[in-house]
């Protein structure tokens, strides 16, 4: 793959929002499409997919990751939908890690397909990868993912392990539907090694079953293992890093927690987004109204595609906690499918 997009000043002045923050990482959505459907992310049925002509092509993505590197951009993650659904994703990934000023590429995936792709993607450059898992009970897990796919992603696990993939578990909790889990995943982090984060449920839900009476927050599933007998040690973290670490004591296990609707952490945010079809977000709350696929499309140049995000950027919303303030948070803000992770 070729990047023919014209020459780009890459040191101009880097993107600053009006509450100071500066970009870093990007995350590129390459796909609305998943091979499974997540009760609280996607409706059962009537789900609207893009046409595959609005999707952005390999290349398209590939000449905005160069732009967006040049603004300061070093990292990236590629999200869904289910990124591996899209064919040939490890010439992306290598495409991606060719790009001057990228220091890490990682993935966001649920890793159904990951035990076919791990040593490809290896190869190509991937760094990282964080495999969506909610539940351990193969029973539950058919009842939210509306598959049977449990054995699969946990062998998909150990392959990427093999690989040499630096590993993490997202874990989404909602009240009655996983939340008696928690321990058992602690307890998981232990057994297996891998990094355990607890994601606060989000209103990003394309089946509009999000309410705040669904939210365990980070105290609460903070308390509920320390009442197992497990010692919690926080360890530092980055402001900007989503998740609040934490060692098990008298063990090697690191688990974390995002608190995103208890603890919102908008103020050190730098993170953008990038959708399968070509909008450009400074906000996972805000709603994808930047067409940078219009402009590519069109003929601009980076260095007039660069001005736009830049402009784009400046007007970047204070987050949710705003939201919050305002009383305005609700089900079905953004459907996680669309926008990525």
């Amino acid at each position: 793959m070729q990047f023919n997009g014209n020459a780009f000043e890459a040191d101009r002045l880097k993107p600053i929002d009006s509450l100071n923050r500066i970009p870093q990482k990007l995350r590129i959505s390459i796909t609305d499409r998943c091979n499974m459907h997540c009760v609280y992310c996607m409706p059962k049925e009537g789900l609207q997919l893009y046409p595959k002509n609005q999707i952005l092509s390999y290349e398209e993505i590939q000449r905005l990751a160069a732009i967006f590197a040049g603004l300061g951009i070093k990292k990236i993650r590629l999200t869904g939908g289910e990124p591996l659904v899209r064919p040939e994703i490890e010439k992306l990934v290598c495409a991606l890690s060719s790009i001057d000023g990228i220091k890490t590429i990682s993935m966001t995936t649920n890793g159904l397909l990951l035990n076919k792709k791990a040593a490809q993607l290896k190869i190509a450059g991937l760094h990282g990868i964080n495999v969506s898992l909610d539940t351990l009970k193969p029973d539950r897990f058919k009842s939210i993912t509306r598959i049977d796919g449990l054995s699969q992603i946990l062998l998909s696990l150990q392959t990427a392990r093999d690989e040499g993939f630096e590993i993490k578990i997202n874990t989404v909790i909602i009240r009655g539907q996983n939340d008696d889990e928690i321990v058992d995943f602690a307890k998981f982090a232990i057994a297996t090694g891998y990094p355990v984060r607890f994601i606060e449920f989000m209103p990003l839900d394309g089946s509009h079953i999000w309410n705040p009476s669904l939210v365990v927050t980070k105290e609460e599933m903070i308390q509920r293992i320390s009442q197992s007998g497990l010692e919690l040690l926080p360890l530092n973290n980055n402001l900007s890093d989503p998740a609040r670490l934490y060692a098990i004591k008298d063990n090697r296990a690191t688990i974390g927690f995002i608190p995103s609707i208890s603890e919102p952490f908008c103020g050190a945010c730098d993170r953008l987004r990038l959708t399968s079809d070509g909008k450009f977000l400074t906000c996972i709350f805000e709603r994808p109204k930047n067409d940078v696929k219009k402009l590519i499309r069109a003929g601009k140049s980076d260095t007039e595609i660069a001005d736009y995000l830049m402009a784009c950027y400046q007007k970047k919303p204070p987050g949710l906690i705003s939201l919050l303030e305002h009383n305005t948070l609700r089900s079905g803000l953004n459907l996680m499918n669309t926008i990525g992770g």
